[in-house]
């Protein structure tokens, strides 16, 4: 057989390495075997392979012509003819152990696998069998690792499933076998997040995303749920809002109604969010519609914000302007009586806020705006508008304007709501529904879920009324009527000064976001290859990455600084194009010139990697101050 090695690989020394130090590099590979567990035979076969190398080396003649030959090799065509030895048959063993020293584990895995298959596979129980099944089990555990370090997940996990499968199949190392199965059970959440992130195009790896999501979500109990021994409530949270960037919004509509229909509280209410957001955005109320029916299922869990919302938007002006006034959230009553005597304007400005903070952002395939005006305006919305106050009228439903008295600054609160929309609450009725505390959790895993009502002002309540007025159709007639006074310019108090015009400078010139991710991504390669090289500590990279990228690097420099190594990394960008420009997430598509040489603490060359061409995808996030960072990265060719 053939190993992908050559001499001096194989005893882990420089090529330009001295008589004295390859001796002293043999003797310590001999004083220090590989793991425990390896019979004497595959011991034997190593050390004989490890003394060949070393008396070839340590002869002057045969080493010279050997360098010819490395020499030649490496000049031959176009770079890809790599140096191997060959090997007997007899001391295979102990050769994968030497490529698994070597740093190659995903080869000396390979290696073991074919050996184990038919026709060439030991006989059952013998000790070839036991070496070839524990080296692969520890060359599938490395490979792995080295898979996670890069951020490769599913390939990690791949990896895991061959070295399972493996084992499975000769009926070796059984407890080691189950520790390989938890490592890919805690990889999944890993798993998922890279077999989402890909490219839309990619239907397999969708399709085997969305499968280990909903086993992922199973197995917690539902998104209610904390059954999962692996990820905790808290870990189980950060994931659910992590994942959502990455799901369409039907994929989304989808996962959350299967929860739903099994009684999820979460799946009902992060439901009516998705359904919500595919009405708007796709001007189809029946779905805002639904949505407003799943959270009237949940009861009285303080969703009157949300309700007054989607009955506004369904043309249900008169409800919305009830529920919203009188909502039992304090600080909601709080700001709406800033506002002076005109809630339904109020509610157009709040229910802008709601869609633009809450309702559109989170999904991977949705970038739609807030346009009440052409909302409204839109033909399919207004006939589906008529149609329901028809059949509300058909129906007998009551559609009075409800009467309201504005209340001054520091008034009482309202206790609930009035007589003219619902009956008072009993006093020892429970004031929160089944299902309130999960819903307030469930509220967190959205964005922005809080604005900050008291810093609203009333004109730009106002104009959003206007907007909004201007586009309704003949079945809003109501909010037409409602709004009107909002029209007119309202009439500054007496003692209050008029508004001076303010000039806005004029905005300095800005870089496409195309050329402000490519200018991210450049210094983010610098300072990652100033780190690599010894300069300095990991601090400049967390302004320009994720934490999880920052500790990736900064581990595998300790890993060199350990060994008395640095790395001389080159990465050139020369071209980047911005392949997806959703709002607070980029896929940039870069070419990289890219070389690396190892090198020892003397400055001497111990490994060099020749120049090569990679066109990578790299992910970037935007943070809640509005800048910018790397999130994660595809290696491409």
């Amino acid at each position: 057989m053939e190993l992908p090695l050559d001499h001096f690989r194989l005893l882990g020394v420089n090529p330009s390495a001295t008589p004295e130090q390859l001796l002293n590099a043999l003797q310590q590979r001999l004083d220090r075997p590989p793991a425990p567990g390896f019979t004497q035979e595959a011991l034997g076969a190593r050390e004989e392979l490890l003394r060949a190398s070393t008396d070839l080396l340590l002869d002057p003649d045969r080493r010279h012509r050997y360098e010819c030959l490395l020499t030649e090799q490496s000049g031959d065509g176009d770079g890809t003819v790599l140096p191997a030895l060959e090997i007997s048959s007899n001391l295979e063993v102990g050769g994968l152990l030497l490529v698994f020293e070597s740093g190659q584990p995903a080869d000396a895995f390979e290696g073991a696998r074919r050996a184990l298959q038919p026709p060439q596979a030991p006989a059952l129980g013998s000790g070839r069998e036991a070496d070839l099944a524990l080296l692969a089990l520890l060359a599938c555990k490395a490979a792995s690792q080295e898979r996670i370090q890069r951020r490769l997940f599913e390939p990690a996990a791949q990896m895991l499933l061959q070295g399972i499968q493996l084992l499975q199949r000769t009926g070796q190392q059984p407890v080691q076998r189950q520790g390989l199965e938890n490592e890919l059970v805690a990889l999944q959440p890993y798993r998922i997040l890279d077999l989402l992130a890909r490219d839309l195009s990619d239907g397999e790896a969708r399709a085997q995303g969305l499968a280990l999501l909903e086993d992922l979500v199973d197995r917690n109990g539902g998104l209610d749920g904390d059954a999962s021994p692996e990820l905790p409530p808290e870990a189980f949270q950060a994931f659910i809002k992590q994942i959502r960037c990455y799901l369409t919004l039907q994929e989304q509509i989808t996962l959350f109604e299967q929860n739903a229909a099994r009684g999820s509280v979460a799946g009902r209410f992060l439901g009516a969010y998705a359904l919500t957001a595919s009405g708007f955005a796709q001007r189809k109320p029946e779905r805002i519609d639904q949505a407003l029916g799943q959270l009237q299922v949940l009861g009285d869990a303080g969703f009157d914000a949300e309700l007054a919302c989607m009955h506004l938007l369904l043309g249900r002006t008169e409800r919305a302007e009830a529920l919203f006034r009188c909502g039992d959230d304090p600080k909601l009553q709080q700001w709406l009586q800033q506002q002076g005597g005109d809630p339904l304007a109020a509610l157009c400005a709040y229910c802008t806020d709601w869609l633009q903070r809450q309702v559109l952002p989170g999904y991977r395939d949705l970038d739609a705006t807030v346009d009440l005006e052409a909302y409204y305006a839109d033909r399919d919305v207004q006939a589906w508008v008529e149609r329901d106050d028809r059949r509300r009228v058909r129906a007998g439903e009551v559609l009075p304007a409800p009467e309201f008295q504005p209340m001054a600054v520091g008034a009482d609160l309202p206790s609930g709501p009035s007589s003219a929309s619902e009956p008072a609450q009993e006093e020892d009725e429970p004031q929160e529904g089944p299902g309130v505390a999960l819903v307030q959790k469930v509220r967190g895993w959205l964005a922005d879920l809080d604005p900050d009502l008291s810093g609203w002002r009333r004109p730009a309540l106002l104009a959003a009324a206007m907007v909004a007025a201007a586009g309704l159709g003949l079945g809003l007639g109501r909010l037409r009527t409602a709004m009107a006074p909002a029209v007119a310019p309202p009439r500054p108090p007496a003692a209050a000064p008029a508004p001076r015009p303010v000039v806005a400078p004029r905005p300095a010139p800005v870089a496409s976001p195309e050329q402000a991710s490519a200018d991210l991504l450049r210094r983010w390669l610098a300072a990652k290859a100033s780190l690599m090289a010894g300069n300095g500590d990991a601090a400049p990279l967390r302004a320009l990455a994720v934490p999880a990228l920052v500790d990736s690097a900064e581990a595998s420099r300790q890993a060199d600084a350990a060994r008395g190594r640095r790395r001389r990394v080159t990465a050139d960008l020369q071209q980047a194009t911005l392949s997806s420009d959703a709002p607070g997430r980029r896929e940039l598509r870069a070419t990289i010139r890219y070389s690396e040489q190892l090198l020892a603490a003397d400055g001497s060359v111990i490994e060099s990697w020749a120049p090569t061409t990679l066109r990578n995808t790299y992910v970037l996030h935007q943070q809640p101050d509005g800048g910018w960072l790397v999130a994660d990265f595809r290696p491409g060719t």
